[in-house]
């Protein structure tokens, strides 16, 4: 087992660890069933404490974009079904954990996520029940009350044998620690300690070996050198593009091209700087319930 929480605990090289192969696969739910039903989190509510009205047409235009977007970039997305009565499936992100091969040492493994929301429980077996007719073998935590919440907390670093995992509001640290041991993988731990970032993928978002997108107001002292140190080129998102415009819900799926919910000025204005590709995308009506476009898809493959 091999967990770490702080920089100096750090004992490898990230350039000499085994290879991943890039994702080519990316998943995503039909957003049929999306709406605000119910606060889950600090998104869903305005300052009254009502819950956010969503425009249900609106929302499947912008998820259209968000696939079209993804389908350019020439990932196969599959399309799951929708679940009645489960208006959050289509962050599906957050139901499960893919493990490659390269990782598990044969078939590829789906790790059913144990839900902190009842509300969002029942999403769980829809998700991977279609992961096992991708070709992943199901498996599960072996203690069903320890939470975790997929990829929404667990981040595999690009191209390398790492994960990178988020603790607090979702996630517990012994969940990664079971996953450490079982796989003999090395997870990065970062306690999350504001509730504006309850999953660490609206704190960070994975770029290429060397660079991520992240907004240091999330983390603790220890996580922050911890990202500073395995990263030559953590790109900082201002506080209000973080919390009011979801910068670091951003997905890099080729290490190159960056898909962004639109008006993070400051945040683009970094990633071109850097080399990246920015692609703004509007998904205004997801971010009612907490999420934008790194939350609306799950990366797998290849298979």
């Amino acid at each position: 087992m091999s967990i770490y929480t702080r920089a100096a605990e750090l004992d490898f090289e990230l350039g000499k660890l085994p290879g991943v192969a890039a994702p080519d696969h990316i998943l995503m739910a039909d957003p049929a069933e999306f709406d605000v039903l119910y606060a889950i989190n600090a998104h869903m509510q305005d300052a009254d404490g009502n819950l956010l009205a969503v425009d249900r047409e609106e929302a499947r235009r912008q998820w259209w974009c968000v696939r079209e977007a993804l389908e350019g970039l020439e990932l196969e997305v599959d399309v799951l079904s929708p679940l009645e009565g489960f208006p959050d499936l289509v962050f599906c992100a957050n139901q499960c954990l893919p493990i490659p091969s390269e990782v598990t040492g044969g078939q590829p493994v789906v790790i059913a996520s144990n839900m902190a929301s009842e509300q969002r429980a029942g999403e769980v077996p829809h998700v991977v029940n279609f992961m096992r007719e991708l070709g992943y073998q199901p498996s599960a935590l072996k203690r069903r009350d320890t939470r975790i919440e997929g990829m929404g907390d667990g981040l595999w670093h690009p191209g390398r044998r790492l994960m990178w995992a988020g603790c607090g509001p979702r996630s517990e640290r012994a969940a990664w620690d079971e996953l450490s041991r079982r796989y003999d993988l090395k997870v990065l731990a970062l306690e999350l300690n504001d509730p504006d970032f309850y999953h660490l993928d609206t704190a960070l978002a994975m770029l290429d070996e060397q660079s991520c997108l992240w907004f240091p107001g999330a983390f603790t002292k220890d996580g922050r050198e911890l990202i500073e140190a395995v990263f030559q080129n953590p790109i900082a998102v201002p506080e209000d593009e973080a919390r009011s415009g979801f910068a670091c819900n951003a997905l890099c799926p080729d290490r190159k091209h960056v898909l962004i919910q639109r008006g993070n000025t400051q945040s683009k204005a970094a990633l071109e700087a850097a080399g990246f590709c920015v692609l703004e995308l509007d998904t205004s009506e997801f971010m009612k319930s907490g999420g934008s476009v790194f939350c609306m898809k799950l990366l797998h493959g290849p298979l």
